[in-house]
């Protein structure tokens, strides 16, 4: 008869490198997928473009440069979005409700 197997504790560490420790600043993503995983670009705003500045219905693009991209399988998903809504729920007791800042008008500049 073998001996039954003892349940060991496991626990997960996670090893940030030297040069990734800085991180990089982020203030837009882009969630897509396909079948396999989705992948998010993290991106920080650039100063928005006006296609014709003389014509104030004129279409305006705001770019973003994509600083980090991630894929995750889908099996994974599930599980971020947990990890993100615990430390969303922590944040909260700690410092107060989130609010999503209303978008406005840029100021015109003077001529």
């Amino acid at each position: 008869m073998r001996p039954r197997a003892q349940i060991r504790e496991v626990s997960s560490r996670f090893d940030v490198p030297d040069e990734w420790k800085v991180g990089v600043y982020a203030n837009e993503v882009n969630v897509w997928h396909t079948p396999y995983e989705f992948t998010l670009d993290f991106a920080v705003t650039e100063p928005p473009e006006v296609e014709d500045p003389d014509d104030p219905a004129s279409p305006i693009t705001i770019p973003n440069t994509v600083v980090a991209r991630i894929g995750v399988p889908v099996g994974l998903v599930f599980g971020v979005l947990k990890a993100i809504n615990a430390a969303f729920e922590g944040y909260e007791r700690s410092w107060g409700t989130i609010k999503e800042p209303e978008w406005q008008e840029p100021p015109e500049e003077n001529a």
